[in-house]
């Protein structure tokens, strides 16, 4: 095989990469707008077709890391993106799937009811956070900058502490109160919104360590973390 098709080939895959990473972003914007109003049903249509979008992206992109595995023998360098890439399709794809879990939940939760006001800001900050986190974990490793790959790591804490606020704020808002079917599955809901976008600050995270890996040549997976 020549350097040329080797090249394109190192650029479909590329290609096919970045199609997945907006996607998923599109995925957080719609999420992001249905916390605002879960009553627009055209968006969830859209969600719905970009989930089938990102489930064949992420099988083709691990078809092609195979495929340039062992046509090319790609030099350590090389290698050590192409791995990383399938690392990162996975959990881009993970996020997929916790994204539309949430559009779900959001389509049968009324946010607005009584009760829900401080727990509805803390759901729009962690969207919030979240939502950079996918960004910038995504430009870290497409830039091979490091330096916003351990941003990322640390904003994870600001996820986890939401998600532990929000847990507490629901046993103490609904403990002592009769509450109604409606409630309590607005109540159900909110605890898995929360659930899911913990799990994306999750995700976000392990890409940033893979960007890491690549740039430094460094895991940090088991705490060696600046």
């Amino acid at each position: 095989m020549t350097s040329n098709i080797k090249n394109k080939q190192l650029e479909l895959l590329l290609h096919d990469f970045e199609l997945l990473s907006k996607t998923a972003m599109i995925q957080m914007q719609i999420t992001t707008k249905l916390l605002d109003d879960n009553t627009i049903e055209s968006l969830y249509e859209e969600a719905e077709s970009n989930e089938i979008i990102m489930d064949r992206l992420e099988i083709k992109v691990r078809e092609e890391v195979v495929f340039t595995i062992f046509q090319f023998n790609p030099i350590a360098a090389d290698l050590r993106k192409i791995i990383t890439y399938q690392d990162i399709t996975t959990n881009l794809e993970r996020i997929g799937d916790m994204l539309l879990n949430i559009i779900h939940f959001l389509k049968k939760t009324d946010l607005s009811a009584p009760h829900f006001e401080t727990i509805n800001k803390m759901i729009h900050k962690m969207v919030q956070y979240t939502s950079e986190m996918l960004r910038n974990c995504i430009f870290s490793f497409s830039n091979e900058d490091s330096h916003t790959a351990y941003q990322v790591i640390k904003e994870d804490d600001k996820v986890d502490e939401l998600y532990h606020q929000i847990s507490l704020s629901l046993q103490e808002t609904f403990a002592d109160n009769k509450l109604s079917k409606t409630e309590i599955q607005n109540m159900i809901n909110v605890n898995s919104i929360s659930h899911n976008l913990e799990r994306i600050g999750d995700s976000a995270t392990n890409i940033a360590e893979a960007a890491i890996y690549l740039t430094e040549g460094k895991d940090i997976r088991h705490g060696n973390k600046q």
